[in-house]
């Protein structure tokens, strides 16, 4: 190599984050149109990979991981159980009760798995459904609060 020869060469380093993306503005922003046309989230990450783009963590492709992550927190949904909690009328989903109590749905379900609360799954949704009943939320509350031991739907 002769003396005072230069290489210039463009490195991508992998950054941690999404929004720590030099372009993350602008894959969003695509994101977002293409998920209203109703393109799949495989579809966008190809695209946005051929634009040159890549994911956190990731110097080669955008990943479909990364577009639906986007595309959720903007509530775009491409099947309609992914707007969970669901609601039926009459009845309470365990979303529903965990948001009501300030509990997390892992702690209904672990009392259901341990037989704290007996009630069997709904045959056409196959989800835990309880009444939608002042009294349904003050028995929750007397079993959080160690009230009550058992709970029976």
């Amino acid at each position: 190599m002769e003396r005072g020869a230069t290489t210039t060469a463009i490195v991508t380093i992998p950054v941690g984050a999404f929004h720590s993306l030099s372009a993350a503005a602008e894959i969003e922003a695509t994101i977002l149109e293409l998920s209203q046309q109703a393109w799949s989230d495989e579809a966008i990450a190809q695209h946005l990979t051929e634009l040159g783009h890549a994911s956190p963590r990731n110097t080669q492709v955008v990943l479909p991981s990364t577009v639906a992550t986007i595309r959720l927190k903007h509530r775009i949904f491409q099947k309609r159980s992914q707007s969970h909690p669901r609601h039926l009328a009459g009845c309470l989903t365990i979303p529903e009760i965990a948001s009501a109590l300030g509990v997390t749905a892992h702690w209904i379900y672990h009392l259901i798995r341990t037989a704290r609360i007996q009630i069997a799954r709904d045959p056409q949704t196959n989800l835990y459904l309880f009444p939608d009943q002042p009294d349904t939320l003050d028995l929750f509350r007397k079993l959080k609060a160690g009230n009550v031991k058992q709970l029976r739907f």
